[in-house]
């Protein structure tokens, strides 16, 4: 099997899983599909092409749905451990979430659940790849700082290169991509804030 084919087949089953899971917890939250694309911003032809497994949802999307049922991204995607924490510490997995075969992944290292979720990443991404998401919920923040390599970032038509040891504040409630700004790979950490969406 090529890289391409393991990429694929890990996208459908991610998006069977995804898909099970979104139908259980809407129903459990006794939420109709109107509800879930009102709590998550989405329209209501997302939420169902999710629930039908018919979407390749983006980080983006992810979040929006975990921040509608009050989870973390981890917990939505059924990744989380199983042990429950009493203390004031709690061991989280990390995740990975995208993966090219070009060697390019964005991993999730930790988030809390919750209508107001904060996430810890890891990024590297090759020269030729570009991440691209959709808009996060309303006022969403991120904190980037690159470690190695040079960053180009979008956000929506406002475009910056940050290079190795440099840092930023974005607003992620648009359009924004992530890419390689010249012929080596690049690496950075990211935290996100979002908000729910009022209802």
């Amino acid at each position: 099997m090529t890289d391409d084919e393991t990429a694929a087949a890990t996208e459908r089953q991610l998006g069977t899983a995804l898909s099970l899971r979104v139908q259980h917890l809407r129903r459990a939250q006794n939420l109709s599909l109107d509800g879930l694309a009102t709590l998550s911003g989405l329209s209501k032809g997302t939420v169902v092409a999710i629930e039908q497994g018919k979407a390749n949802p983006s980080i983006g999307v992810l979040c929006r749905l975990a921040v509608a049922f009050s989870l973390s991204v981890t917990d939505l995607l059924g990744a989380s451990s199983e042990e429950v924490s009493v203390g004031p510490i709690e061991r989280t997995n990390p995740a990975t979430l995208w993966k090219t075969p070009q060697g390019s992944e964005a991993k999730l290292e930790a988030s809390t659940s919750g209508r107001t979720m904060f996430e810890i990443w890891s990024w590297t991404i090759v020269p030729g790849d570009v991440h691209r998401s959709d808009a996060h919920s309303r006022g969403t923040r991120e904190l980037l700082s690159v470690v190695r390599g040079s960053l180009k970032l979008t956000v929506g038509s406002e475009t910056m290169t940050l290079q190795a040891g440099e840092a930023a504040r974005l607003v992620t409630d648009q359009p924004h991509s992530y890419a390689a700004a010249d012929d080596q790979p690049v690496s950075f950490s990211m935290a996100i804030l979002e908000r729910g969406e009022e209802t």
